[in-house]
């Protein structure tokens, strides 16, 4: 019986992968007009353990018009909580509540960050290195990537 993780394994034994380009995200930036080609933007490795999903997602280093790359951002359909823990890289974790206030946190190795039922919730990658945070959430929990967020964060610091 194996009882042990190793999620660098997950990059190579993994159930689903989805891989999130620049023009699948277009809507998500405030500004794509100097882009340049379809670059990678994120991929996420999820392993399915029945009631339950793990996912490693990995964020590229790299900006749109000096907005940080990030994840599509998203709420859960259903009312569950979700696990964020920082692997690798250097980012922030954006959640917004259903009134619309948002709070970006810093994230740090060795916390746990446990998103909110019916948060908004987004990855943001601020590193010049890969983003790797490991998710576990329900898997009944649904997406939904209709989701608008509020404030964005840009490599100069500037936020809106």
């Amino acid at each position: 019986m194996k009882t042990e993780f190793d999620y660098a394994s997950l990059k190579k034994k993994y159930d689903t992968k989805i891989v999130r380009r620049l023009n699948d995200m277009k809507d998500r930036f405030k500004d794509v007009s100097n882009a340049k080609g379809n670059p990678v933007i994120y991929s996420v490795y999820i392993k399915d353990f029945g009631a339950f999903e793990y996912g490693l997602t990995v964020i590229e280093p790299g900006t749109i018009n000096s907005e940080f790359y990030m994840t599509k951002g998203h709420r859960h359909k259903k009312p569950v909580e979700e696990i964020y823990i920082l692997l690798n890289g250097k980012g922030k974790l954006l959640i917004q509540d259903k009134n619309g206030r948002t709070k970006a946190f810093s994230l740090k190795k060795e916390k746990i960050y446990i998103i909110p039922k019916k948060a908004g919730h987004r990855l943001i990658n601020t590193g010049n290195r890969r983003l790797e945070v490991l998710t576990i959430y329900s898997k009944n929990a649904g997406h939904d990537y209709d989701f608008k967020f509020k404030k964005r964060i840009f490599k100069n610091k500037h936020k809106i």
